[in-house]
């Protein structure tokens, strides 16, 4: 995790704005004493001392700290954003990084593979409740760039959440969506059938829309919910690109 609290003021800090004199630090959500990571490969950090027990920041890869660091800092001083915050804590969920946009209620969640989905659903019915728009990210990995893909449950709930779209980040404020199309298979003439294609069960082609910015090409969408084949999908609140579909 990117913030801890000084002990000595009981303020939030962030990993990258403070030094080891400033110790001791504690974790927002548990209270339990964190230590701080800093170094010169690493983004600076925060992590619990052992023996671990509480949830917040557990299982955080290194590109999930670059890329909701990077994010908050693009976003901190741009237009119409306020009231940015890394790790904002809402209680019942904690946002990787939160801010109001023209007056919005914005949350980014970045890199869900530590999540269930049991967990990423309630997550995103939480910030319904709290009138908070969300949008899942997940960082953008090369072997999206081949045309047999086999997605994670996760990857396929967003793509039926984000209407036949997953969001992966690049850089800063630039994100790539991706569809996934049917991937066909060739089943081999035998001497009891075979000689056509099938759809899989397990592999997609991954089909890349246009970059997008995260300010300016995004809309607020309210989305329905329902049963979208074997995926749940609650109602929300989701941040949405403004493109046409992209794929045919």
């Amino acid at each position: 995790m990117l913030t801890s609290i000084r002990q000595r003021d009981n303020c939030k800090v962030h990993a990258q704005e403070v030094d080891k004199f400033d110790a001791p630090f504690t974790c927002p959500k548990c209270g339990c004493e964190t230590i701080l990571r800093q170094g010169s490969v690493k983004v600076h950090h925060f992590a619990h001392k052992p023996p671990v027990f509480c949830e917040y920041g557990q299982g955080e890869s290194e590109a999930h700290r670059i890329c909701k660091q990077s994010i908050y800092d693009e976003l901190k001083d741009a237009p119409n954003v306020t009231l940015c915050e890394l790790e904002k804590d809402f209680g019942t969920v904690v946002a990787d990084v939160f801010f109001m946009f023209s007056g919005v209620k914005v949350a980014i969640e970045v890199q869900i593979s530590n999540l269930t989905m049991t967990r990423i659903i309630e997550r995103t019915e939480e910030y319904d409740e709290l009138g908070i728009y969300v949008l899942w990210l997940s960082v953008f990995d090369s072997k999206l760039d081949e045309k047999k893909y086999a997605p994670k449950q996760w990857e396929k709930w967003l793509h039926a959440t984000y209407f036949g779209r997953v969001y992966y980040w690049l850089e800063e404020l630039e994100i790539i969506p991706i569809h996934f199309d049917e991937y066909l298979l060739w089943v081999e003439s035998t001497d009891y059938g075979g000689g056509y294609y099938r759809k899989s069960k397990r592999y997609r082609t991954p089909t890349e829309g246009s970059i997008l910015n995260l300010l300016s090409d995004f809309k607020f969408r309210e989305q329905k919910g329902g049963t979208f084949g074997n995926m749940y999908v609650p109602s929300c609140k989701i941040l949405i690109d403004n493109t046409d579909a992209w794929w045919k």
